[in-house]
């Protein structure tokens, strides 16, 4: 006997077939979890940085301003050019802009420092809320070039970064007239909000980093990481990065970058966050890809073995059974095996033996039988990756506690498998089709949110009319699957349907139109050809079974009463237009169509 062809290899060859897309699928679903945990806690943390920064810059323009108007509003400033140095006014006055400086740092939160500058006399008036010497020292060292870089240049709105020994700092000059300078100063860390991150855990943190990757504000990272995140801040224009930090023994730590460069001075702000902790659960899932060939591979052994004790061998002796009945040897009799079905199936052989010769068949009846039992089986042919996508569609959601999406889905899918559990029926109504129709594109909605759209245009008096159930979803499913590709706009699936007229019988009679076009990709013009051709039908168990079997369902019922039509639309897109009788329900059931010759 061919290996090849035996039973016991096609068993491996199939239970290796089942496992390698469980292996796949787990695979995927791993990769899958983990860029959408990615993209969910960087959109998040993102939003997050985004709305700080914008609050810096926005308090850093205002500040700005604030510098820009002194020289033109404030009257003490103004008179201190005219008054005498170290007059009693001009000790007044100064004092009187002590007390503004003091009371704008409470208005203006990131403010630490508010300074005004005499550079003839060499005199520095400094209002701050933290430490004075420290302070003053910092705008003194700071000074001279602050006014070489104001020396013949229009100022710019761009703040300084000055750098202490264990503090830093932004300070912002402005030249007032050509004897005293106004400015701000503040505190780097104030710009530095690292308790609005989250998935942060112990390792994660966020810094601000100047243009040579040095760190300008106080920091949870280390230095370590520090420099790793400079190394990639060419990269912040992107939405997230995933980088990699080698440790000391060896292995990889990967962190979630994010990050905004500033526009108000040279410095990025940037955020780490350890994939570490954001993936805590996933692990699970890798431990199972790597013992699934394991599993599989003592399943398949196990299974072999029990299969030859309870199949293989029992079947060995019924085929030799029956080819001593082949030659002509009818008084073959098996002993019966331990198995209840072998049990049956070998009564079942010795009853045959026994009364082959006096076996009659009903011809008629029996091609009726044939054909019903044709018909069924064709209803029944589902996809059943479409129940698998949307049980993983289900558990994605739920693992990103959307509970909201997770009941449209479980209830679209609950009124979609109560109606396969209808499909058993020779015919349903077609607003019963449709509706199914709506379920399952409601369910492919919330797998593609924003991309997917449809449009059903049945007008009301259609409904009543019947045609063989899973007539349309085939043609739906395959523009997803095949015209839903690299798409920018919504993807939009019409179902239309109408009734029409036609004189080509001895007495007029009615037709069903149903139409199911998208704005997809269309159909490939090699393809398309095959179609227009029927080469769709030569082959029953190739990538076009949901046609042939919609086809054939259809020629089985009808005959040459229906139809099946492919073609591509002139703005784009595919098209599918079927025809059948229009019957109702009593109608139907009192004219049934030839048997159709298949050859």
């Amino acid at each position: 006997m061919n290996f090849i062809r035996s039973l016991r290899f096609k068993f491996i060859v199939g239970l290796t077939l089942i496992m390698l897309p469980l292996f796949m699928l787990l695979y995927y679903n791993n990769i899958y979890a983990m860029k959408v945990v990615r993209d969910q806690v960087s959109l998040t943390n993102m939003n997050h940085l985004a709305k700080s920064v914008e609050q810096n810059e926005r308090v850093l323009q205002e500040t700005n301003r604030y510098l820009y108007s002194l020289g033109e509003r404030d009257p003490d400033i103004i008179s201190l050019f005219f008054l005498k140095y170290g007059s009693g006014d001009y000790i007044i006055a100064k004092q009187r802009i002590m007390n503004k400086f003091m009371t704008d740092i409470g208005f203006y939160n990131l403010i630490d420092s508010f300074f005004l500058y005499d550079a003839v006399n060499d005199d520095l008036l400094l209002a701050t809320s933290g430490n004075y010497d420290v302070k003053m020292s910092i705008v003194q060292e700071s000074m001279p070039v602050q006014m070489q870089q104001l020396e013949g240049e229009i100022q710019k709105p761009e703040w300084s970064i000055v750098r202490g020994g264990t503090w830093n700092a932004l300070v912002k000059t402005v030249r007032i007239n050509a004897q005293f300078y106004a400015g701000a100063l503040v505190d780097m860390n104030a710009l530095n909000h690292p308790e609005q991150f989250t998935e942060s855990g112990d390792r994660g943190g966020a810094v601000i980093v100047g243009a040579d990757g040095g760190a300008l504000s106080d920091s949870a990272l280390n230095s370590a990481q520090i420099k790793l995140a400079a190394a990639h801040i060419t990269g912040l224009n992107n939405p997230y990065q995933v980088i990699s930090e080698v440790t000391s023994i060896g292995s990889a730590r990967q962190y979630l970058m994010l990050g905004i460069p500033s526009a108000m001075s040279e410095m990025n702000y940037v955020v780490l966050l350890p994939e570490e902790d954001m993936m805590r659960n996933l692990p699970f899932f890798q431990q199972i890809i790597r013992l699934l060939p394991i599993g599989a591979a003592v399943i398949l052994i196990t299974a072999m073995i029990f299969l030859r004790q309870l199949l293989f061998r029992p079947m060995n002796v019924l085929i030799r059974g029956m080819r001593r009945v082949s030659r002509g040897e009818l008084d073959v009799r098996l002993e019966t095996p331990s198995s209840s079905e072998l049990e049956f199936v070998t009564h079942s052989f010795n009853q045959m033996t026994s009364e082959i010769q006096h076996l009659k068949i009903d011809v008629y009846e029996e091609q009726l039988r044939t054909r019903e039992a044709e018909f069924k089986q064709l209803q029944m042919q589902i996809n059943p990756h479409f129940y698998l996508n949307s049980l993983n569609i289900i558990h994605s959601l739920a693992s990103l506690q959307k509970h909201e999406l997770v009941q449209q889905m479980a209830g679209h899918l609950a009124d979609y498998f109560r109606f396969s559990l209808r499909a058993g029926k020779r015919v349903i109504r077609l607003d019963e089709e449709l509706e199914h129709i709506s379920h399952y594109l409601e369910i492919q909605k919330l797998r593609f949110p924003n991309k997917l759209d449809f449009v059903l245009d049945v007008g009301p008096d259609l409904g009543h009319y019947v045609l063989p159930p899973l007539t349309i979803q085939p043609f739906v499913e395959n523009a997803i699957i095949h015209g839903f590709q690299r798409r920018k706009e919504p993807f939009v699936i019409c179902i239309r349907a109408w009734k029409s007229k036609t004189l080509s019988d001895p007495e007029p009679s009615s037709v069903l139109q149903l139409s199911i076009t998208d704005n997809g990709v269309g159909f490939e013009q090699e393809i398309l050809e095959r179609l227009q051709q029927g080469q769709y039908a030569e082959d029953p168990g190739g990538q076009h079974i949901g046609i042939w079997n919609v086809i054939h369902r259809l020629l089985v019922k009808y005959g040459e009463h229906a139809g099946l039509q492919f073609s591509n639309q002139t703005e784009g897109g595919a098209a599918v237009h079927i025809h059948m009788p229009a019957q109702t329900e009593e109608e139907e059931g009192r004219a049934y169509a030839e048997p159709v010759d298949r050859g």
